[in-house]
């Protein structure tokens, strides 16, 4: 259901100014002598009705129905972020925070009704610019809290400041990206995972709040020409369905943009400078509460004929957290790639992930994510590994990689005992531009399947020739699209391809001609691009593992026997590990084998697209199989 607003509707005149055929009325509120106010949240605790105001000369108050103040923090404050309910030490509180202008420290607060009080619990340190202002998000699921800011040089900040898995107070640098310029406050919504900032003379901005997703902005309000703002834009305030309320004090205007309407704007007479607005949602109407920096006093108005919209249903995603993250790539951007797991049979504990840069070549880590090897033989895109190859009277496990520098597969060596990685051989394909690739093994031989970005596909066989690795060409077949991510299932003798646009193909993984059968189209539960895949396998039931890349999800389906869908997870921070989430995975690989007691049932590995806390180039995550388990409450029987 829409929102609706009154049908109050202002005109606007050629100078520029508002010009209402009806307007919102403040009356006094709240004066103090030399006041110096600026920010302000309405409250509701038990019966009783508050407001929390933040002043330059009075601090932060805490004031009650009759406008007594019943708590106070010294201080020059001008900006206000509030948390209500937050358990710290068994006890919940309101999270307030503000910036201290003279020691331009950020304070968090409690806010204890007992007393009632406001508690100093933290300072955070100052940035090198001084910020501008600052703004509370609280992550879905995790109850983990972000803080937001933007200084005076333009930057935006974010920090974790409360784990809400232990259920305390953290400072945990996330990432800092660009913002604006002249930012006068910012709000951030958890329900659409939002941040909205407002730059005084140009217009409010979205950005996704979620550290896992691009900081790239769009234009939410603009002042004129580029929108129906007029004069500059002083403050912001988020309801809890969406809508937004910006304030204009040279305007002496309100705006109000609902999430699914059109925009509505009044002009508010007895103001003379409304400079910031806090906003309370009471039955049909909007109880506005004004700071006036032109009388330097609060005041109070009703906006009539406002109705929450309902809230959308949708799927929850459970969540699953890494338990390590290999060392980054050497460089950022778009680097790392596709991971392939090595399985030390003597020593599983010493098992080896191999993972592409694709400015480099081939990186060989240890399970405890440390960078064991560096083999740079060009820019390889997909890596997969086979066990048991026969050479010059050897036996020796064997990966090969797609090089895109050589548009060729470039082939290594893996000692069966220690797990060191040796380049072997760079073998040409007829292909014009090689993108993917996978491996797959049976009695008839070890063969790779490398995929061109038009679509193309070639199968080809590994030998022994004359003591040397030979490769030959035994079949070819295409998708109507660019493919990347295959993965072919040894046991079953079925390869599974996705093509990235548009979903999931299978065909026979020996090298005769089979038709491709279509098993998933991207759309509601699979969003483009389709990119990594790794099988799951024990005994005779397996999963297939694929990276939705386009909602940095992962779906499962059931190979046998129908290609059921069993459901889909993310993979979210872990803050006592000091690990980040997971975006944008171009590859992954899965195994059932136990990896000793840190993985006995397995683990998926899976490449990261942004690497976060704080910003560092790309890497790979690795998940304890247990949780995947768990998230998809699929137990093998």
């Amino acid at each position: 259901m829409k929102k609706t607003l009154s049908a109050l509707i202002l005109t606007i005149t050629a100078g520029g100014a508002y010009a209402a055929d009806a307007v919102i009325q403040a009356v006094p509120f709240y004066q103090a002598d030399k006041l110096e106010g600026q920010q302000v949240q309405p409250l509701v605790r038990d019966t009783g009705q508050y407001w929390l105001i933040s002043s330059e000369s009075r601090g932060l108050l805490l004031l009650d129905e009759q406008k007594n103040v019943r708590a106070r923090f010294a201080g020059n404050f001008e900006t206000l972020a509030w948390q209500p309910a937050v358990k710290l030490d068994g006890k919940l509180v309101d999270l307030v925070v503000s910036i201290d202008n003279e020691s331009a420290t950020t304070k968090l607060l409690a806010l204890d009704w007992q007393t009632p009080e406001l508690r100093l619990l933290q300072d955070l340190p100052a940035e090198e610019a001084q910020l501008e202002t600052l703004c509370l998000y609280a992550h879905p699921q995790s109850g983990h809290m972000s803080l937001f800011s933007v200084d005076v040089q333009g930057m935006a900040h974010e920090r974790i400041i409360y784990d809400g898995q232990r259920q305390r107070l953290v400072n945990v640098k996330v990432r800092d990206f660009p913002g604006v310029l002249n930012a006068k406050d910012c709000a951030a919504d958890t329900a659409s995972a939002s941040l909205y900032v407002a730059e005084e003379n140009v217009g409010v901005w979205r950005y996704p709040a979620s550290m896992e997703a691009d900081p790239v902005r769009e234009p939410v309000a603009m002042l004129a020409p580029f929108g129906d703002l007029r004069g500059e834009i002083t403050d912001l305030a988020l309801l809890n369905d969406g809508t937004l309320l910006v304030i204009s004090p040279k305007g002496r205007s309100l705006s109000i943009y609902p999430k699914d309407a059109e925009a509505k704007h009044w002009q508010i007479s007895g103001v003379e400078e409304p400079e910031a607005v806090g906003v309370q949602v009471e039955e049909q109407r909007l109880q506005l509460t004004i700071y006036d920096e032109g009388q330097d006093a609060y005041v109070s108005a009703q906006v009539s004929g406002y109705s929450q919209a309902s809230k959308s249903s949708h799927e929850e995603i459970a969540v699953v957290s890494p338990s390590a993250q290999t060392t980054p790539v050497a460089r950022f951007g778009d680097a790392a790639d596709d991971p392939a797991i090595w399985l030390n049979s003597n020593a599983p504990e010493q098992s080896r992930i191999l993972g592409t840069d694709k400015r480099v070549g081939l990186m060989v880590y240890g399970l405890d994510g440390s960078l064991l090897q560096s083999l740079p033989v060009g820019r390889l895109n997909n890596v997969d590994v086979r066990h048991g190859f026969s050479l010059n009277g050897k036996t020796l496990d064997l990966a090969v990689a797609s090089n895109r520098t050589l548009n060729s597969m470039s082939l290594f060596g893996i000692d069966p005992l220690s797990g060191h990685v040796s380049h072997l051989l760079e073998a040409p394909t007829s292909l014009t531009e090689v993108y993917g690739l996978c491996m797959y093994q049976s009695g008839t031989g070890t063969y790779v399947f490398i995929n061109d970005t038009d679509g193309r596909f070639q199968q080809y066989l590994v030998t022994e020739h004359q003591r040397q690795l030979a490769v030959n060409l035994v079949r070819e077949f295409a998708v109507a699209s660019q493919p990347e991510g295959c993965v072919a299932d040894d046991v079953s003798g079925i390869l599974y391809l996705g093509e990235e646009a548009a979903g999931i193909w299978r065909t026979q993984a020996e090298p005769k001609d089979a038709p491709l059968e279509k098993m998933a189209t991207t759309g509601e539960l699979l969003h483009a691009d389709v990119e990594g895949m790794g099988i799951y396998r024990q005994n005779q039931q397996a999963i297939l593992v694929v990276s939705s890349q386009g909602n940095d999800s992962y779906l499962a389906y059931a190979l046998e026997p129908d290609f059921r869908y069993l459901g889909r997870f993310r993979i979210g921070l872990d803050l006592q590990k000091g690990l980040d989430g997971v975006s944008e995975t171009d590859g992954l690989e899965v195994s059932s084998a136990s990896f000793g007691a840190e993985y006995p049932k397995g683990m998926l590995v899976v490449q990261d697209g942004r690497n976060q806390m704080p910003g560092s180039p790309q890497n790979f995550k690795i998940v304890d199989w247990r949780d995947v388990e768990l998230a998809l409450k699929t137990v093998f029987h």
